[in-house]
């Protein structure tokens, strides 16, 4: 019989990672908690039947970059792919807004018609670099330390690449003011890129996540698979099913049993144990610690996983609309994503808020207009909502407050939308986690992604390549270089090192727990 891996989590990570070992032999059994599998990267028809919302997720373009979703080619298995030439638009309160396309010479145009030399700028800066997408993205997710590409990058940009250098790791306020001759609205239209993160405009770094989000909309656009995120998730588990493994949903892990320092297998809620020659987890740090037993990755490992600082939480609503956004910026209308942020100073003052423990009076959102583009996801004439904001994973409002200062937002830019409303779903931050323990207070990124939480800091040099203190145990969660999003490089990393230390180290099979 061929050794036993549990992989703890199916979401997307989790999937992957199967794939992978179930293809290699190995026998691979996935343990999920909630009742179906997808985690953050599922839909549910969460207003009315027949409108369908994602989730978390909504748009992924590091799905299409990333090189280990490439490789699975699931568009051989039916997957397609909604866009279109309008990627993002960010409206202003007076009606105008700037659009992000596919195309820069377009993009440049908006640019320039809100603000001379800006769009001359902008051809400049992501001119120079979208020839170099790819190998960009195989940079910022490839295993620690990158080596290839972004040598091949620096040979390519030369004295340039110092530049780039800099100026990601600068706020996203300071790179668009800097880039833009201190232009605000160009530099409100970069900054409310970074609102994905969760990161504030000032914060150190914000700008490489807002730069490289713009770049990929260039490169690939944000697309999102026809029919929602289930679909994704659904073929990868069809794809793990095909290769031999298993997927077991209402599998709540609650330890991670290790003896004579190695894993031995996982106890389940209930009392369960499943014994295993290794474990994958795809939970985030601080549930991944209360998983473990003392001592067992030792102090200081175990100290940074316990005081891992997750960022704000996701406030989420989702709307059945019988007709269209009325945007009063014709900009908006047709574009999948809307960023309803307003001024520079508006975003600012929003995060400050936020940053104090407040919910802001105007919060910034990131709105979802799925179904222009992909008219499966509602019947005839219906169309989808999807609508977050970053808020405090505490707040002492109650969460209709906090709902009607999202819809006065919407009122601000979109009047008489509320018309259109048919059904309406809340998801506050503590619901987000009460349904998936891994996103601790409702943080869609499995921790905050500031400086000293990156790279080899995320967590810690001794997991960031997937591997751990404890023998057998690996790590691929959100948590893990590098990072959230739908890329699945965390889950074909933790297979790869598993794999590689296979055959470095011939397993011996344990004595088996209870199969499912």
């Amino acid at each position: 019989m061929p050794p036993r891996v549990l992989v703890v989590g199916a979401g997307h990570n989790g999937l992957v990672c199967a794939i992978h070992l179930a293809r290699a032999g190995l026998d691979v059994e996935v343990l999920e908690h909630a009742p179906g599998h997808g985690g953050a990267s599922s839909s549910t028809q969460a207003t009315l039947p027949g409108f369908v919302h994602d989730h978390c997720a909504g748009f992924v373009p590091l799905t299409v970059a990333s090189p280990a979703f490439r490789e699975l080619g699931l568009e051989r298995d039916g997957l397609e792919w909604a866009g279109g030439p309008e990627v993002m638009a960010h409206p202003f309160a007076d009606g105008t807004s700037i659009v992000l396309h596919r195309d820069i010479a377009r993009t440049a145009e908006e640019l320039e018609r809100v603000s001379a030399g800006a769009g001359r700028a902008w051809t400049q800066l992501a001119g120079g670099l979208a020839p170099h997408a790819d190998r960009l993205v195989r940079t910022v997710l490839g295993p620690l330390p990158p080596v290839r590409d972004p040598l091949a990058l620096a040979a390519a940009l030369r004295r340039d690449g110092v530049e780039l250098v800099r100026r990601m790791l600068s706020s996203v306020d300071a790179l668009g003011l800097e880039v833009f001759d201190g232009a605000e609205r160009p530099t409100a239209w970069l900054a409310s890129s970074a609102m994905h993160t969760g990161l504030a405009p000032s914060s150190a770094g914000s700008g490489a996540f807002a730069l490289l989000l713009q770049l990929l909309g260039h490169a690939y656009g944000w697309p999102f698979p026809r029919g929602g995120m289930q679909v994704l998730a659904d073929l990868l588990a069809a794809r793990v099913r095909a290769e031999g493994g298993r997927i077991r949903c209402d599998a709540h892990v609650e330890e991670v049993l290790v003896r004579s320092g190695r894993v031995a297998g996982v106890r389940l809620r209930g009392g369960e144990e499943l014994g295993a020659a290794a474990v994958v987890t795809t939970v985030s740090a601080g549930p991944l610690a209360g998983m473990l037993p003392p001592g067992a990755l030792g102090d200081r490992v175990a100290r940074r996983l316990r005081d891992w600082r997750y960022g704000t939480g996701a406030f989420k609503l989702d709307y059945a609309l019988s007709a269209p956004m009325p945007w009063s910026a014709p900009g908006a209308r047709a574009a999948p994503v809307v960023h309803v942020a307003g001024e520079l100073r508006d975003l600012a003052k929003a995060a400050q808020e936020g940053s104090r423990g407040d919910v802001p009076e105007r919060p910034a959102l990131v709105v979802g207009q799925h179904t222009l583009l992909d008219a499966t996801r509602a019947p005839a004439g219906g169309h989808t909502l999807y609508v977050y904001s970053h808020v405090p994973s505490r707040y002492a409002l109650g969460d209709e407050e906090v709902a009607a200062r999202v819809e006065a937002q919407l009122e601000r830019f979109a009047p008489g939308w509320s018309a259109a409303v048919l059904g309406r779903s809340i998801r506050p931050p503590w619901r987000t986690e009460q349904e998936n323990p891994s996103l601790v207070g409702g943080d869609l990124a499995g921790g905050a992604y500031e400086l000293d939480q990156l790279l080899v800091f995320r967590p810690l040099p001794e997991l960031c390549r997937h591997r751990t203190p404890v023998r057998g145990l690996y790590v691929a969660g959100s948590s893990v270089h590098p990072g959230a999003a739908v890329h699945g490089m965390g889950g074909r990393g933790a297979a790869r090192a598993l794999l590689a230390d296979r055959r470095l180290r011939p397993w011996r099979s344990p004595v088996r727990g209870s199969r499912s």
